[in-house]
């Protein structure tokens, strides 16, 4: 009887306690998925670490410090209880039985195909079928577009050459290498307005042809804490009205619109 009256009187206790001083919430990013979350001279980078620092901004009684990790590692700590969550997992409550529950989604991540537009004068609906015979991009370790691309250039039918990055991908595409290019929207949407800044690409040479997947990012929280982190709960309504209200109010796009701003040089205010 004691201990569930001591469970039920914890949120409490922490609540008066928030009021006087903020609680320091350690949030382990991952240190290697740019543009989205790296680790840059020692400190957290990138969109959602971006997101994560407007909505410590907002949170009452708690404060938000971010931890770069590999992703590797970042997992094991929530397994172990260790550490109380991790950004940016997808959602995957199969493969991460230890991973619950989930914050709100921050972000919609999206792989598109690019493609030549004279490739695109025959209508390609159709992901993959209609893209025989073309000559693919893709970023040497990475395998986007789904199982059915992939057999398809088992068989020959779609002929694949891969190159170290986005960049190199993105200069053969538009000299006429290679046929098509696929990759997260953003990396690509970036790096063509940093070419275009250098004069080396102009509107109108590529076209966005298909989506081929999608994905959100989430902070994904410790189910194996045995009570270390008694504010838990609490932390994590905070932080889903944060995400909620920079939703509604636009702080989320505006930070991905600083971030492509500054990718074609253009000045962006820093303010949230």
């Amino acid at each position: 009887m004691r201990q569930s009256i001591a469970r039920r009187l914890l949120p409490m206790l922490w609540s008066f306690s928030c009021a006087a001083a903020p609680q320091t919430v350690t949030i382990l990013t991952d240190n290697s998925y740019p543009p989205y979350s790296y680790e840059a001279a020692g400190q957290a980078r990138g969109i959602y670490n971006d997101i994560l620092r407007a909505a410590s901004s907002r949170l009452r009684g708690y404060r938000i410090e971010l931890h770069p990790v590999p992703w590797k590692r970042g997992l094991a700590e929530l397994e172990a209880g260790r550490a109380l969550a991790l950004s940016p997992p997808y959602y995957r409550p199969g493969e991460r039985p230890f991973m619950r529950p989930y914050s709100l989604p921050m972000l919609r991540e999206k792989v598109v195909v690019y493609c030549r537009l004279p490739v695109m004068k025959q209508p390609r609906p159709a992901w993959p079928n209609d893209y025989l015979g073309l000559r693919f991009g893709n970023n040497a370790g990475f395998r986007p577009g789904g199982n059915a691309f992939w057999a398809l250039v088992d068989l020959g039918r779609i002929e694949l050459e891969e190159a170290p990055d986005v960049r190199t991908n993105l200069l053969k595409l538009i000299r006429g290498h290679l046929d098509c290019y696929q990759n997260d929207k953003l990396a690509i949407d970036m790096e063509l307005a940093k070419l275009q800044r250098q004069g080396l690409y102009r509107d109108g040479q590529l076209a966005e042809a298909a989506t081929v997947s999608e994905e959100q990012g989430y902070v994904g929280f410790t189910d194996r804490d045995d009570g270390r982190f008694p504010y838990k709960q609490d932390f994590i309504r905070e932080l889903n009205q944060a995400l909620a209200g920079m939703k509604r109010d636009g702080t989320v796009d505006r930070i991905v619109g600083r971030v492509l701003d500054a990718a074609r040089g253009q000045s962006a205010s820093a303010s949230f």
